[in-house]
Parts: structure tokens; C-alpha cells; sequence
């Protein structure tokens, strides 16, 4: 007898949508009121709209608070057009470009007798989300230079997307904290730096002390289990690539890049390594399948593009030499940060589209 194959949906991923880009493809035209966007309910005959299209760190659904119901970006769907369940995960799939799994079996359980020899993965300890969100804030040094330089009220977005925090620390209150948070939503570490905000220092907008680990900090103070094993297998912006499927990556090395490169082009979904040496094939796993633009520092150039070759299955890598081009000729540290912060403080176009076509 002929069965027909069952096709399994990625519906973690599907979930991770964001809302309001699911409600605006079903033809609604969401609007932003505060922190959230509000549309017109499906659920019951709404003249004045009255569901509340909520998305944050570990949140991504709609309510509405006329008819009290709501749900998550399938539910949405399944309401808008009338749609099964599986209707509704067809067109999220197509329409985002996640694929299904045609007839997939569930994962088999590991037998639990196992030699104690094995090597074991630690035990990551993840930090507390409600930690994480009584810091967030643009009152940190980045963001008070960054709101000089862009609309403060895009600094303020860019903060939240991020979750980007300030913290007191060695006698500043001004540090800028960026959390490392995974694509399940768990914060891995918060990195602290601070940044030179007086204008008349030859370091302005750049960083004048070494970095801190907050996880590190708050386990010696006691605020988490003294035997805690963070993960750094980690990009800075991960947990926005389920959120946004089909968006071009901007992968570069350090948060700020990230930053400062998600106000100058947010048509780039903009993540960072941390580090040189963290370009890994375990920690650019969730870039997998996508299109990503790679901007190397200008000192790592040589290393990344021949990292990158090595990891061509992966994603559709393109590496630009954007760094190269327009660092000055005595600048051999030079970063995509430094050019868009240099032109804005100057009053000039950051880049030239016709002269440069990889950026």
C-alpha cells in the first residue's frame, strides 16, 4: 500500500517570525505604538485597531485587548485567512524561506548506560533574562555618542533589538553592556566596555579601558551558582536571525561594529564574532543557508577570507575588502565602525554604492 510522506515543519523556527513582518505580508499595515505595533484583530470585527503585536527577547506574539484573545505568529495566521495548521505553516515556510522536512522522524532517545569515559559538553550556566533586562538602556557611552551622531529615536531601537545595557563599574556609571544571547533566547555572557565620550580626546567614540565578562563579575559576587561555566560559542545578535529569515547577515568582529553597522545600513541583519579567532564553523552554525556579507577588520582580512573558504557549504559567504579601501594608508587597525562614525562626525555620505558594490 502506497502512503503518502508526512511533511514535518520547523515550527520553532516558524515561531521566531517576527509578527509584525508576518502581519504586514498577510497586508496588514501594522502601527508602532511605544515599544510594540497594533493592527486589526482577526479575531473578532475590529474597526479601531486593538491587537497588540508584541516582540522581544523572548517574546514574539500578538493580544488583543478588546477580545482578550491572541496568540503566537502560526495562530495569527491560521485566524487572518481561515487557514489550517498546516496551511498556515506551508505559507510562513514558503513564504520566508524556511525549509520543511519531508517525512522526518522524530529524534531517537539516547540510551541512558553510557561509558563515563565519554567526553561531556559542561554544563553552561545561562543567565537570567530579568538580569539581563533591568539593564537595558541607551544611557550607556556608546549610545550617548551614537546619539549625537544618528536619530536618537533609531539608537533607541537599535537598543532594544539588542538589548543593549548600562552598567556602573570601577567608579563610571556609564559602561556599555552587550549580551550574547543565543537563538533559543538564553543570554550565554554580557561583555562591558566603555567608551571615551568627550569630544575633545583624541579617543572619543573609541574604547578607553580593557573588557569585563558580567557573568564572571556577578558569579564572584554571588548572584549566580559559584560553579558557573559560561558558553562562548555565541554571536553577539544571534537571537534576531529567527526573527528575521530572510534578511541579508552582516557578519563582522565586534558589537559595536554591529552597532553602529545596523544604524547606517539596517537593510543588514548585523551580527558579530567577538573576536578574530571565533570565526568557527560551531559558532556561525545559525547562519546557515543564508547570504551573508562578511566585513573583516582591516588587520584580519588575509585570516577571514581564507577562513571562510573553509567554510563555503555553510552559508553563501561573500567577504568584502570594505575595510581595506577605506582605511587611511597609516591606519593598519582600522574597522567599518571607525569609517561610518569618522564620515557622520564629518557630515559626509558614508559610502559611495557605485564605487564600492560589495557593501
Amino acid at each position: 500500500m502506497k502512503t503518502e510522506k508526512s511533511t514535518h515543519f520547523d515550527t520553532p523556527r516558524l515561531r521566531a517570525i517576527s509578527i509584525v513582518e508576518v502581519a504586514r505580508k498577510l497586508g496588514d499595515t501594522p502601527r508602532r505604538v511605544g515599544i510594540n505595533h497594533v493592527t486589526h484583530c482577526p479575531w473578532h470585527d475590529d474597526h479601531h485597531p486593538s491587537l497588540s503585536l508584541v516582540e522581544k527577547t523572548g517574546a514574539n506574539y500578538c493580544h488583543c485587548f478588546s477580545c482578550g484573545k491572541g496568540g503566537d505568529v502560526i495562530s495569527f495566521a491560521m485566524q487572518h485567512e481561515d487557514w489550517s495548521f498546516q496551511d498556515a505553516c506551508k505559507w510562513l515556510s514558503s513564504t520566508f524561506g524556511i525549509s520543511a522536512i519531508q517525512g522526518a522522524a522524530p529524534m531517537p532517545q539516547r540510551k541512558s548506560n553510557h561509558n563515563p569515559e565519554e567526553r561531556k559538553e559542561p554544563a553552561y550556566t545561562y543567565i537570567p533574562m530579568p538580569m539581563v533586562e533591568r539593564l537595558v538602556s541607551a544611557d550607556n557611552s556608546l549610545c550617548q555618542i551614537l546619539m549625537k551622531l544618528f536619530h536618537p529615536e533609531h539608537v533607541k531601537m537599535v537598543t532594544e533589538a539588542y538589548l543593549l545595557g548600562n552598567y556602573s563599574l570601577y567608579g563610571k556609571d556609564n559602561w556599555t553592556v552587550f549580551p550574547s544571547i543565543d537563538a533559543q533566547g538564553r543570554v550565554c555572557n554580557l561583555k562591558v566596555q566603555h567608551y571615551d565620550t568627550d569630544p575633545h580626546s583624541p579617543r572619543y567614540t573609541h574604547s578607553d579601558s580593557k573588557s569585563y565578562w558580567l557573568g564572571k563579575i556577578w558569579k564572584d559576587n554571588g548572584l549566580l551558582p559559584e560553579k558557573s561555566e559560561f558558553s562562548s560559542k555565541c554571536l553577539f545578535g544571534e537571537h534576531l536571525l529567527y526573527k528575521y529569515p530572510a534578511q541579508t547577515v552582516a557578519l563582522v568582529e565586534s558589537p559595536k561594529n554591529a552597532i553602529v553597522g545596523a544604524l547606517e545600513h539596517p537593510e543588514y541583519l548585523w551580527v558579530a564574532t567577538g573576536n578574530k579567532t571565533s570565526l568557527q564553523r560551531e559558532v556561525l552554525e545559525p547562519l546557515r543557508s543564508r547570504d551573508v556579507l562578511v566585513i573583516p577588520d582591516r588587520d584580519a582580512i588575509p585570516l577571514w577570507r581564507q577562513t571562510i573558504k573553509t567554510l563555503d557549504d555553510l552559508a553563501n559567504f561573500v567577504v568584502s575588502d570594505y575595510c581595506e579601501y577605506m582605511a587611511p594608508d597609516d591606519q593598519k587597525k582600522f574597522d567599518v565602525a571607525d569609517h561610518i562614525i569618522s564620515k557622520r562626525l564629518q557630515g559626509a555620505s558614508v559610502v559611495n554604492q557605485n564605487q564600492y558594490t560589495e557593501f
